[in-house]
């Protein structure tokens, strides 16, 4: 993958637009760069009065950092002659970002000063809600001069970076008729819900990679406080998030005792949180967790017989279960029930039951104290001999083996932690 495809894939994932435009130009509006702003609060507005001073003000070869009258940052390179024929770009540019969310004072003066309707303030502040915040100033600047700079290819080092607010040098807009509505608000649900759903299908499909690069654009998008407390905030939002992931692992066909038992942890785990930072790190474990939750249990594709089996094997694991037991469960034949079972899932039913099992095992040799032996019962096998050699012969070493390395991985990890 070519680097302009690694920026546009890294500002896309942050939710941030990225511009490369050519001489000519082909495909791009002017009105993009701030999602149609400008011609929703003043129809009819002139984007080339917005472009015309940039084009006779800044430099090329500057990478500048600029703020303008609606309190939106964007990062533009002008390309010198010989790299733009090298590379048929002329202007590099990525935004509309800001640092912080806009406080009320400066959403209302921003109002007064542009004589914006009061009807139009609820589709204004959901514009501002769909304004990625990436961090800090000096992480985003960062970020803009490593690609804009490789793409140009400049050394990092020569790039010069110059801060410009361009609030006082804005186009008049006195002439321009202010609407009593606008759809600024249906275009920034619209496409919020639209993040939405793809994140849902790659929670459902067990993608993980997808519904985490998803989780990044759809956290971009902030929604009105409903308390004083930002962490009850950040809390509520995360309740949201992991009601999202429920409802697509639902629709990945996993069973939803498996979905309440993660969703219970889940909540458990969030109500103890109690900063912030904590919370933030928390989200993508969200949709991590659940994303493996339907690739580990996920039934889409298999007949309603061989679903039977598998939940009831994964509720009773504990229990005494065969081949004939399963067949008498399901009322259907030993041979019927093993060819099926072997076609759909590539391993035999005694096989699964005993995978199963040896997975239950795991979690306890990894959480509790208890012996061998009494592992070996509450997972289902009467003989702890049968119980060794079968967790030998799916995990390469035995369950005693398994708990002191596991033991000396803690003891060694906390030796060398400062």
């Amino acid at each position: 993958m070519d680097l302009l495809s690694v920026a546009r894939e890294y500002f896309q994932a942050l939710g941030i637009q990225f511009f490369a435009v050519s001489h000519a130009s082909p495909g791009f509006c002017p009105e993009q760069l701030d999602y149609r702003l400008r011609q929703q609060l003043f129809p009819g507005f002139d984007y080339q009065k917005l472009l015309e001073p940039a084009r006779e003000q800044l430099k090329d070869g500057v990478l500048y950092q600029l703020t303008d009258e609606f309190h939106l940052h964007y990062a533009v390179l002008r390309l010198p002659e010989p790299a733009a024929s090298r590379t048929g770009i002329r202007v590099l540019a990525a935004g509309p970002v800001m640092f912080q969310p806009l406080q009320l004072r400066d959403f209302l003066a921003l109002m007064d000063r542009f004589h914006i309707s009061p009807e139009l303030q609820p589709d204004l502040q959901e514009f501002y809600n769909r304004i990625p915040i990436p961090g800090s100033f000096d992480t985003w600047s960062a970020a803009s001069a490593f690609f804009f700079s490789k793409i140009a290819g400049f050394p990092m080092d020569s790039v010069y970076l110059e801060y410009r607010d361009l609030s006082s040098s804005h186009p008049s807009y006195g002439s321009y008729a202010i609407p009593s509505k606008s759809d600024l608000a249906a275009k920034a649900i619209e496409e919020r819900y639209r993040i939405e759903g793809e994140m849902m299908n790659a929670v459902a499909a067990g993608n993980a990679e997808a519904a985490l690069a998803l989780q990044i654009q759809f956290n971009q998008y902030k929604l009105m406080p409903r308390t004083a407390d930002p962490v009850r905030n950040r809390k509520n939002m995360l309740v949201i998030l992991s009601t999202l992931c429920r409802k697509a692992a639902q629709n990945g066909h996993v069973h939803p005792l498996h979905i309440d038992n993660l969703s219970t942890q889940i909540a458990v785990q969030l109500e103890s949180m109690t900063s912030l930072s904590s919370l933030d790190a928390f989200a993508p474990t969200i949709v991590r967790k659940y994303c493996l939750l339907v690739k580990n249990y996920s039934r889409r594709g298999y007949s309603s017989l061989v679903q039977t089996c598998l939940d009831y094997i994964d509720f009773h694991y504990a229990e005494n279960l065969s081949l004939d037991s399963m067949a008498r469960l399901c009322s259907v034949t030993n041979s019927y029930l093993s060819s099926l079972f072997k076609k759909e899932v590539s391993m035999t039913l005694t096989d699964y039951i005993n995978s199963t099992r040896i997975h239950q095992s795991l979690i306890l040799l990894n959480t509790t104290s208890l012996s061998i032996q009494e592992i070996a019962v509450q997972c289902g096998f009467s003989d702890a001999n049968y119980y060794a050699r079968t967790f030998k012969k799916l995990q390469g070493q035995s369950p005693k083996g398994y708990r002191d390395s596991i033991r000396m991985n803690l003891k060694n990890n906390s030796e060398t932690t400062p």
